[in-house]
């Protein structure tokens, strides 16, 4: 016959096992797949792409499964039916080219996490103007906030992110007002915030710069966010990101536009990210333990609260 200790150990180890299947089983769901939606119109000509978490209401909206394969605390996980705070990605390009498919690591990171991702297309210099783009994201904007729901997104919730030219259109669209009400903006390394300044420390401007801004200086001040925070305030909050490349001109010209909008009343951050070149600190974006996802995992965890 067993003994009362044997017993005992038997059942404590039977809960260690439950336990442990219970811990599998909940880490195999934060890494579940994610949903897809695909080449969605939302302007004449322009598409956007919608990466959902693979949950209720995302589930039900029918997209294509795409694995995850990031797993990492998913705080909004545990609410369940509530809806998912949403990044809208601006890709980079330098104005004339890029693509909504260049997002690198993005949807699986994002929506591993919690979050719809919403990558768009804007339209490409010289078929348009800075103004035109700035437009198209305000358009996609628009659209989001009036269809998100509907894959399982918050409008209520929105963050501008966006890389190189992308990081300046984002940036655009929150000095000039045009994005309505946004909890946060990302720009992630650009240096077209003072197009004059830039001018100014480069001594002439090159590709892609001379193409997407032109040589006419009335034209540097209109596409260039700082023309605008000068002349009102009532920003989001603001996290920048700069690299490494170009050195100090990069990082004052950052700097330089943060400090402007701190002036304006903004809650502003600014990642100095001298280690990365313009390619990697996009790139490593969702890389566990990389500094620069760190610090965009803390910021659209306060500012989508």
């Amino acid at each position: 016959m067993r003994s009362r200790v044997s017993r005992a150990r038997d059942g404590r180890f039977a809960w260690r096992l439950a336990l442990l299947v219970l811990a599998m089983a909940f880490s195999a769901g934060l890494a579940r797949a994610a949903e897809l939606h695909e080449g969605i119109p939302y302007r004449s000509g322009l598409k956007l792409d919608i990466h959902a978490p693979q949950n209720g209401d995302t589930a039900r909206a029918g997209g294509r499964s795409v694995q995850a394969g990031v797993v990492r605390m998913n705080l909004f996980s545990f609410a369940g039916a509530g809806r998912a705070p949403v990044v809208i990605y601006a890709h980079g390009g330098g104005w004339v080219k890029g693509s909504r498919k260049k997002i690198y690591s993005m949807s699986q990171w994002l929506t591993s996490l919690g979050y719809v991702l919403v990558a768009i297309d804007y339209r490409k210099v010289p078929a348009t103007t800075i103004d035109g783009q700035v437009n198209d994201l305000a358009a996609a904007i628009s659209w989001v906030r009036s269809n998100i729901a509907r894959y399982g997104g918050d409008p209520s919730r929105i963050v501008l992110m966006g890389h190189s030219a992308g990081a300046h259109l984002v940036a655009m669209a929150a000095a000039r007002n045009v994005a309505g009400s946004v909890r946060g903006i990302i720009p992630n390394d650009v240096q077209a915030y003072d197009m004059v300044a830039y001018a100014g420390m480069r001594g002439s401007l090159g590709y892609p710069y001379i193409n997407a801004f032109g040589s006419d200086p009335r034209d540097w001040v209109r596409w260039s966010p700082v023309t605008y925070a000068r002349q009102r305030s009532g920003f989001p909050p603001h996290l920048f990101l700069h690299s490494g490349s170009d050195g100090a001109r990069r990082k004052a010209l950052t700097n330089g536009y943060a400090n402007l909008l701190r002036s304006r009343g903004a809650r502003v951050a600014v990642f100095d990210g001298g280690r990365y070149t313009h390619g990697s600190i996009a790139r490593k974006l969702g890389q566990q333990g990389d500094p620069a996802t760190m610090a965009v995992e803390r910021f659209l965890a306060q500012v989508m609260r």
